[in-house]
Parts: structure tokens; C-alpha cells; sequence
């Protein structure tokens, strides 16, 4: 069977994606190859995320669909923040929110016609998955909520929220791209481990660098460019 011209984008973008963000993690953060790597991440996941989006609901498969809109809102929010000045909150800041907060009836939404549905399964997934990432996008809606009533942030935790945003839009790529293409992967590959590490491996990387930007003299400046 013939493959979509967006489909064979997704999978090349996703390739560079991952490629990138590997590199952004692994690189000594505000250095030109973390700056570089940053840089091809955050463009490359909008159109890895855009076509995702297209796909999935083109498809009806609507748990996949909705990750990508929250991992988009998630690279989008993070990039701006650490483009954004100091202490400051713009319309950006303001409609992100809103998109957050929409994803998560959305999900709710999706959740409350699959648990009364026949089968009780949408995607082959219970009417709970979908309500976890209702409960999740109502949570950074809430951490954007604080953001906006403190009218910014500044140092630290302006870098943090940058790094974990960043992180968890990658840990939702990767974890798609490994566990929901795995078919696509050579069989010798098609193993626990070799689908697995990555996904971990971002996890752990995230936390390390949270740890060192909140409880160390650890500051990066200059992140991305």
C-alpha cells in the first residue's frame, strides 16, 4: 500500500526530531550545539506535530491526535519561554491557555462518549486514558494560570519551564514514534529494550537537568538563539 506524502514526512520529521532533541539534551546547555540542536527541534516537532495532528484525526484516531495538539502547545510554551523577557506575560502567554484549557475538555469530552459507548474503548483505550490527559492539560493549564497571575518568571524558574516543557514534548514524540511505529523498525530492533531506552532516557535527562537548574549555581544563559 502507497504511503501518504504526509505520512513519509511525519516519519522523516520524526527522524530529525528525535536526532535533535537527543542533541539538545546531551549538549552543554547555551552552547552553540545546544543552541543548534535546540533550534532544529523546536522546528522540526511544530511540523512533526502539525502533520501528526492531520494524520490522526484524518485517521479517527483521536488519543494520538490530541497528544499532538498538547505536544505542540508544550514545545511552543517552552520555546517562548525562554524567549521571553524576564517578568513579563503577553497575548502569547494569555492564548495558550486557552488552547490548553480547550485540549483538556476536549479530552474529557472524548473520555465521557467512550466510557458510554458500546464497547467501552476508543483506540483501544479505556474512557480512563483519555481522562489522565484531561487531568494532565488541566494541569499545565493551571501552571499557565499561575504564570500569568505572577505576571512572569524570572531566572531559575524561567529555565526550568523552558527545560521541562521542552522535555515532555519530546517524551511524547518519542514515545509515539517508538511505540506507535514500531512496525515500521526492522524486527531485530523490535525489542523491549531498544523500544523502551529512549523513552526512559529522556525522562532521566529531564530530571537531572531540572535538579541542576532548581537546586544548584547551575544557570545557563543564551539557550537558544
Amino acid at each position: 500500500m502507497e504511503i501518504p506524502i504526509v505520512a513519509k514526512i511525519h516519519l522523516v520529521v520524526g527522524t530529525a526530531t528525535v536526532l535533535a532533541g537527543a542533541g539538545a539534551l546531551f549538549f552543554c546547555k547555551g552552547s552553540r550545539l545546544h543552541r543548534a540542536s535546540g533550534n532544529l527541534f523546536f522546528l522540526s516537532m511544530l511540523v512533526l506535530a502539525t502533520s501528526g495532528i492531520y494524520l490522526s484525526f484524518t485517521r479517527s484516531i483521536e488519543l494520538t491526535g490530541l497528544l499532538a495538539i498538547v505536544s505542540l502547545y508544550l514545545v511552543a510554551t517552552g520555546w517562548q519561554a525562554a524567549k521571553q523577557k524576564e517578568n513579563t506575560v503577553g497575548l502569547f502567554e494569555k492564548w495558550a491557555f486557552g488552547v490548553i484549557l480547550a485540549s483538556s475538555v476536549a479530552c474529557a469530552s472524548v473520555g465521557l462518549a467512550t466510557a458510554m459507548s458500546e464497547t467501552g474503548l476508543q483506540d483501544d483505550l479505556p474512557a480512563t486514558g483519555f481522562y489522565f490527559l484531561a487531568g494532565l492539560a488541566a494541569y499545565f493549564g493551571a501552571l499557565d494560570f499561575s504564570v500569568i497571575k505572577r505576571g512572569g518568571l524570572a531566572g531559575k524558574q524561567r529555565i526550568a519551564r523552558h527545560l521541562w516543557r521542552m522535555c515532555f514534548s519530546m517524551f511524547i514524540a518519542v514515545t509515539i514514534f517508538f511505540l506507535g511505529n514500531s512496525n515500521i523498525l526492522p524486527e531485530v530492533l523490535r525489542t523491549p529494550f531498544f523500544l523502551g531506552a529512549p523513552i526512559i532516557a529522556v525522562l532521566v535527562l529531564m530530571i537531572f537537568w531540572l535538579i541542576r537548574v532548581l537546586f544548584t549555581k547551575y544557570l545557563p544563559e543564551n539557550i537558544i538563539s
